[in-house]
């Protein structure tokens, strides 16, 4: 079976959020959640599946790519 390497996850990004801490009026802080994206990594795979000819994995954003075993220069995979 064939291991997903960062070379396969070109073109793909991950999306989270990040949290910044805000000042409000009072002085008090809160707490304030801001989307952001970035490369997809190794490490962000939850599963991954061998098709022969492609791989299919499943990020921790909840997102589903088949990417080829052979990386394509490009946008990378196809979501589904």
């Amino acid at each position: 079976m064939a291991e997903v390497e960062q070379k396969h996850l070109a073109g793909l990004t991950y999306r989270t959020s990040e949290k910044k801490k805000i000042k409000g009026d009072d002085g008090d802080v809160a707490a304030k959640y801001v989307a952001s994206e970035r490369q997809l990594k190794v490490a962000d795979i939850l599963s991954q599946k061998d098709n022969g000819d492609s791989l299919t994995i499943v990020t921790k954003d909840g997102k589903k790519y088949t990417v080829p075993k052979t990386p394509v220069k490009g946008d990378g995979g196809k979501e589904g």
